[in-house]
């Protein structure tokens, strides 16, 4: 159930953009990050997650690696964060609280 979630959030966001005059590749599966999106020379390195709580829980594995792509691509490393029943957000990399073991989105 949590994959199919995260996979219909992917592609509501993915035409979103599309709709909204940005080029957008998505990758399948479990791949990262899930979505590639570009505009007037603007880069987006995009992981999406789905939640019910306003907080969110990142590896850091995760983040470091998506903020390497980001780095590659000369792109923005951002998280898009869906809440139950409530609007999306996109959460800049720079935004994330650091904790011991992990890295957190608060919406």
């Amino acid at each position: 159930m949590a994959y199919k979630k995260g996979y219909s959030f992917e592609r509501e966001l993915k035409e979103h953009l599309k709709g909204n005059g940005w080029a957008v590749i998505r990758s399948g599966g479990s791949k990262k990050p899930d979505l590639v999106a570009a505009k007037d020379g603007k880069i987006m390195i995009i992981e999406c997650k789905v939640t019910k709580d306003n907080k969110v829980y990142l590896a850091k594995e995760e983040v470091l690696h998506l903020k390497k792509v980001a780095e590659a691509f000369g792109g923005e490393c951002m998280f898009a964060i869906k809440r139950k029943n409530k609007k999306w957000s996109l959460v800049d990399v720079s935004c994330l609280k650091e904790t011991a073991c992990n890295f957190v989105a608060v919406l």
